[in-house]
Formats: C-alpha cells, sequence, structure tokens
C-alpha cells in the first residue's frame, strides 16, 4: 500500500494553522499541510504560505513533479503557494507539475477562492502573480474572478491542425495557439495530444513552447480543449486558454468597442470572460470568472514520500514478475544536443509491456550530485548511476529539445526478455546503481553490451571489427561545430585518447552503438531489428556550426595570425624606443604565460588526477616553452644574460624539434589517417607562437 498523505480535520482559524493532532517540531520540515482545490476540473494543491517549513516555492522540479504525480503523489495539474502580505495583497506563486513556473488563471482564482474563506473578502484585492499584478474579487453568485494582463491583439497564424478554419495567437499571461474547427463532432473525435504536440514545440514559440487549444463556436458560446505546456497533457479547463480563445473570437467577429462577454465551455465546466474592447482592437479590463471549491485538506510527509517512490516495481523487485508474454526491450538512442555535455548523443533501454502496460527507461547516464561531487570531477573520479523512468517523461525531453528519438527493438524471446529486466532491475537497486563513470570505456552506451554480454554470455556476439581509428578521431564529427571546444579537448586529451581503439571501442558514441547493433547477434541470430524514428530530428543531426562553415577554422586562424604575428615580433628589431620594447616584451610575455599555464594544467591532469586519458600528452613538450620563457625574464630581472650562453641556444634548438615534432609527426604515427588530415593546426599554430615567443626573449634587446 502507498501512503503518500494523511487527510485531517483542519482547524478554521482564520490567522493560523493548526491539525487537531499536530506534526512533531522535527518533522515540520518533512511535512507540508496542503489543501486540494479544483476551478472546473483544473486541480491544484494549495499551500498557505504563512507554515513554518520549506515550502514548494524553493523546491527543486523533481520534488514537484513528485508531489504532482498522479500515481506516486498527491495528484494535480500544479502547485498554487499563497502568502497574504502586509498591505493586504497576496502572493501568488505557481508551479507546473514539470516544476517551472508561470501564470496560471484557474490556479489564482482558486488562490482568490481560498483567501475568501480565510480572510472573507468584501472588496477587490490584489494579486502579485509570476506576469506582473491582477485583481480579485468575488463575483456574482459567489465565483471567484480575476483579472488578466493582455497587451496584445490576437494574432492570426498558420492553420497546424488539418480539418481547422484559421488559427490565432494571444498570451494571456500564458502563451496560448488557438485552432478552430467547424464542429463540435470534430473536436471530440480529435486526439488533442498527438495533435498538439508539433504545436507545442514550434519553432515559432520557442524557447518556451506554448499551449495548445481547439475551438469551436456556437453563436456567442465557445466549446475548447486544451493541451497544457507544464502539465504536458489535456487538462479539463485552462483559464487563460479560455480568455485566449474569448478574445480570440471577439476579434474574428470584429465586435463593436464596449463591453463584451463569452462564455467559454470546457470539459470541467463553464467560465465567463469580461473584456472591453477599445477602437483600435485592444482589450481592457478583461476578467474571468469561474466555480472554484475545495476537495480536501491533507498533509504531505517527504518521508512517507520517499517510501512511495522507492515502491515503484522498477526499484522493488517486483518488475520482472508482471512482464506478460507480449513484453519487449528496446535499445533507444538520442541524437546529440547543442550543450557540450549532451553533443555526442544518448543511449538508454527501454522496457515496454502493452498487456501489462508497463513503459520504463533504464538510464546509464544519470549524475550522481552529492557533497563532494566537484572535487570528484575534478580529480576524475566521476559516479554515475542507473537511473530509472517512466518513458513519457523521458521522450519529452528530446521532443522539447528538437532533438531526434530512435528506437531498436530487440529481437529476444519473453524468457530473455525476462532475464535482461531482471538484470536490470537488480542493477537499479541502490546498492547496486553507482559506477565509475569512464567516458571513453564506461558510459550509457558501452554499458548497453556490458548489459549484452552479462545476461546472454557466449550467446550474443558484437560482431565489432578492429580497427585503426582513435577516440579522438571518433570524436571530430560531434565536436568540429563548437571549433573551440573540439580544440580544447584535442589539447587536454592524451596518448591514450590517440591510439588506436579496441575492436568495439568506437562503441561509446551512442550513434556508433545504434549502427553497431545492425551487426550484433544472440544464437546467431540478429540482435536487434530495424530502426525506427519516435521523432525526427530538427536541422543539423550534429550540433554547432554546420559542415563547410568557415567558424570551424577560427582557432587554427587565429593561432597562425598569433603565430605570424610572433615571427615578426622575432625579426622585428627595436630601434630604441621604450613602446617598441614594451610591445616586444608584452607580446613575449602573454605568449609565455598562457602557455606555462597550459603546461601547469596538461602536468597537473597527468599528475595529480586520475583522468588516464590526459596522460603522456605530447602537447606537453611544446607548452612548456612558456615556462622557458619566464625563466629568461626572471634571468634577465636578475642581470643574467641566460641567452648568450651557447648551451643555452643548443638546448632551445633541441626543445624546438622536440616541439615541432610533438604537433607535426606525433599525431599522425598514432592515427591511421594522412598526415594532413592528423594533424591539429591550431595546436601547431600555437607551437609555432610559442617557439618563436621563446627565441625572442633570448634576445637582449627586448629587455
Amino acid at each position: 500500500m502507498r501512503l503518500i498523505s494523511r487527510v485531517w480535520a483542519w482547524a478554521k482559524d482564520r490567522r493560523t494553522l493548526s491539525h487537531f493532532t499536530p506534526w512533531p517540531h522535527y518533522l515540520r520540515d518533512v511535512a507540508l499541510q496542503f489543501e486540494k482545490w479544483e476551478g472546473t476540473g483544473n486541480d491544484f494543491v494549495l499551500v498557505d504560505g504563512r507554515q513554518e517549513g520549506r515550502l514548494p516555492s524553493v523546491w527543486s522540479n523533481a520534488e514537484i513533479q513528485t508531489l504532482c504525480d498522479r500515481k506516486r503523489g498527491v495528484g494535480s495539474d500544479g502547485v498554487v503557494i499563497v502568502t497574504p502580505v502586509d498591505s493586504g495583497a497576496f502572493h501568488v506563486d505557481f508551479r507546473n507539475p514539470d516544476g517551472s513556473r508561470s501564470f496560471c488563471g484557474n490556479g489564482t482564482r482558486s488562490a482568490v477562492a481560498w483567501a475568501n474563506e480565510e480572510f472573507n473578502l468584501t472588496t477587490e484585492v490584489q494579486l502579485d502573480a509570476e506576469d506582473g499584478v491582477h485583481k480579485g474579487c468575488i463575483g456574482p453568485g459567489g465565483t471567484p474572478g480575476i483579472s488578466l494582463n493582455v497587451n496584445a491583439v490576437p494574432e492570426v497564424k498558420s492553420v497546424l491542425i488539418q480539418g481547422a478554419m484559421f488559427a490565432t495567437y494571444l498570451h494571456t499571461g500564458s502563451p496560448h495557439h488557438i485552432e478552430w474547427l467547424t464542429s463540435r463532432q470534430n473536436m471530440e473525435a480529435l486526439d488533442l495530444t498527438n495533435a498538439s504536440l508539433p504545436i507545442r514545440h514550434h519553432h515559432d514559440y520557442q524557447p518556451g513552447g506554448c499551449n495548445v487549444s481547439v475551438v469551436v463556436a456556437e453563436e456567442d458560446d465557445l466549446h475548447i480543449r486544451t493541451f497544457e505546456r507544464g502539465v504536458e497533457a489535456e487538462t479539463l479547463s485552462c483559464g487563460t486558454g479560455v480568455v485566449a480563445a474569448a478574445l480570440g473570437d471577439m476579434t474574428r467577429r470584429n465586435v463593436e468597442p464596449g463591453k463584451q462577454t463569452r462564455r467559454v465551455s470546457a470539459r470541467g465546466g463553464s467560465l465567463d470572460v469580461e473584456a472591453i474592447r477599445d477602437a483600435d482592437g485592444a482589450f481592457q479590463e478583461v476578467w474571468l470568472f469561474g466555480a472554484a471549491r475545495r476537495v480536501f485538506r491533507g498533509t504531505w510527509s517527504w518521508a512517507l514520500a520517499f517510501l512511495a517512490l522507492w515502491s515503484d516495481p522498477a526499484r522493488a523487485g517486483e518488475l520482472t514478475d508482471q512482464l506478460t508474454e507480449s513484453a519487449q526491450m528496446s535499445v533507444l538512442t538520442a541524437s546529440p544536443g547543442s550543450d557540450l555535455y549532451a553533443a555526442f548523443g544518448h543511449t538508454a533501454i527501454r522496457i515496454f509491456d502493452p498487456a501489462s502496460r508497463l513503459d520504463y527507461v533504464f538510464n546509464y547516464g544519470t549524475f550522481v550530485v552529492d557533497e563532494g561531487f566537484y572535487v570528484r570531477f575534478v580529480q576524475g573520479r566521476m559516479n554515475y548511476r542507473l537511473g530509472v523512468e517512466r518513458y513519457g517523461r523521458f521522450q519529452n525531453l528530446y521532443l522539447r529539445q528538437g532533438r531526434a528519438l530512435h528506437e531498436q527493438v530487440l529481437h529476444l524471446k519473453p524468457d530473455d526478455v525476462k532475464a535482461m529486466a531482471e538484470f536490470l532491475e537488480w542493477n537499479a537497486q541502490p546498492e547496486n546503481a553507482t559506477y565509475a563513470y569512464d567516458f571513453f570505456r564506461d558510459n550509457c552506451a558501452t554499458k548497453v553490451i556490458s548489459v549484452f554480454e552479462n545476461v546472454f554470455g557466449d550467446r550474443y556476439d558484437a560482431g565489432c571489427l578492429p580497427t585503426d581509428s582513435t577516440y579522438l578521431e571518433a570524436l571530430r564529427p560531434y565536436t568540429s561545430g563548437n571549433p573551440w571546444s573540439a580544440w580544447g579537448m584535442e589539447l587536454i586529451l592524451g596518448a591514450e585518447a590517440s591510439t588506436a581503439m579496441p575492436p568495439c571501442g568506437h562503441a561509446f558514441l551512442p550513434d556508433v552503438l545504434a549502427h553497431q547493433l545492425n551487426s550484433m547477434t544472440l544464437d546467431r541470430q540478429p540482435l536487434a531489428f530495424e530502426r525506427e524514428v519516435v521523432y525526427p530530428h530538427q536541422g543539423s543531426w550534429h550540433a554547432g556550426l554546420p559542415f563547410g562553415h568557415s567558424g570551424r577554422h577560427a582557432p587554427a586562424m587565429f593561432m597562425w595570425v598569433w603565430a605570424f604575428l610572433m615571427a615578426l615580433n622575432w625579426r622585428w628589431k627595436a630601434r630604441g624606443l621604450a613602446w617598441q620594447v614594451w610591445m616586444r616584451r608584452g607580446a613575449v610575455l602573454v605568449t609565455g604565460i598562457c602557455a606555462a599555464l597550459l603546461a601547469t594544467l596538461f602536468t597537473a591532469m597527468a599528475l595529480v588526477t586520475e583522468h588516464n586519458d590526459t596522460w603522456w600528452n605530447a602537447d606537453l613538450i611544446w607548452s612548456l616553452g612558456g615556462w622557458g620563457v619566464l625563466s629568461v625574464f626572471l634571468f634577465r630581472r636578475r642581470g643574467k644574460g641566460a641567452g648568450d650562453l651557447p648551451l643555452v641556444r643548443y638546448l632551445v634548438a633541441a626543445w624546438t624539434c622536440f616541439a615541432l615534432a610533438s604537433v607535426l609527426l606525433v599525431p599522425a604515427l598514432r592515427s591511421g589517417l594522412g598526415w594532413g588530415e592528423a594533424t591539429v593546426w591550431a595546436s601547431v599554430g600555437a607551437c609555432v607562437a610559442v617557439v618563436f615567443s621563446v627565441w625572442t626573449s633570448l634576445q637582449s634587446e627586448v629587455y
């Protein structure tokens, strides 16, 4: 039994909160008193902001999601935190079920109804919400009403739902795209979720997206259905959507200036919209009225919620027992994202059973962020864990980001499905879930191969062929669109990343693993079916600048310009002018300091951390020239002429040969590519600049 909340009788004191059986003081931070309200079917967890403890205003998105979850939490379309302030106004903070903030019409009306019960409102009150200041009052018949801040005229948009007559867009505190249909029959037959998703994330409404409604007009009455962002599902009613539909209808019909009203019927009930239309088509004094009522009062205990979270079948050892013969396993592959950490894509494993309606994603790419996380990150001791989440939430992330999601169903017998599910279930237990992350050898993609090997043993054949490609070469298609980040990775990675990968080594990349699945076998039969596209990618597959863009060569161009300037600096002889001497000296010192910092970083990464792939970095050779420049500077400051000693010049000449070899020969010797392709020309430019700065520092006239 999952006990999430306890329902109490709540004392009806207007100023204080109390239970007949109060929580102990030490539980106040983990126990939240709340009321469940609904406004025409839009339901909310309403919290009095005067109570002690940690309130939902400061909760993480994950905590809000748990509270709003209809299976594991109280269940709601959002959380409303209402706090009376000394001026007589109310601060209304609204959190969507995904944790984001926005203005909510029905949630704010519920706050007004709650305030009326608590304080017996007799006049209009001020409401401070996410999008600004609103007014609230109790209208005729006792229905709560609020004013809305509408600063634009409904905009005509392109029709995006088949069968719609036209479309409008209006921001009524929350953005709304409205599609106008021809009949209620068509509206009721519409699969609103699938029709709304492309509009919800349409490029016109990025980055936040918008709500989507379909409306049918019957004389002065409107009928509406709404898919709400943040909820990511259809709700029984949406206040801001109702207002957007009403004002859109007034604009569509080009009504006369003056006061106008509309009744809008949602699946959860009817609401009334009042507005004054100006001669220029704008709207003033926009109000929304409708019913709202308390459903129950209760207490949310985080201790009980935590137990409920771990009673999820995927966590408690019950999932395998619930699987039927129709259950299937699949590998999910997400395309690269725009952020650097997502630039290589992502891989996860899905368990789907249509008969028992189980649909979970096992995700080996979850960070373990706790005390000491950042220290371990610098030291190279990254901890990841196997996370479990519902498929709908997993796929929605990539839909919002415009990233592709592909699925490859595995060709497994029912017993093999259960065996794999049992292993994943065991691996997801808290004592087994955490593992030491290795970017090239133990990540979300390579873990899939490990699962196959552990579950199927000798029956499984990865089908990988030997390769002479290196890890660095495998990364380049994914990093070249972000040239400075790409060069940074080329600089920081050492010999291990520049040597040939073992068989299946290239499968550390999710894209390559998806391709390799086509060659994998189980009992000498293909392991996976053909790849299916869940969501197509938007734009180019790889993040950053497109192929052929000149900006991809920015680091190389910059470093070669700097190398050319340092060459001129070496050849240029100052004529005794102070500014010329300082300019030459400044260029040499800037180059030397930058190179010395790089040398220090390379040394620290090799000696102090456990980042194996940064050891034996050939770029350390040329960057040590920076310390050479600084050493000569210190000698000069002490009146010593280090550059006049023949031995010093011989040492610098030998270092120059080694430095140039480290960028011109070593990459080609380690790589299977041709010399021109293997060479990192930005590093060559940096090396040449440092070489000239060292030789320039030996010239006495520089100091």
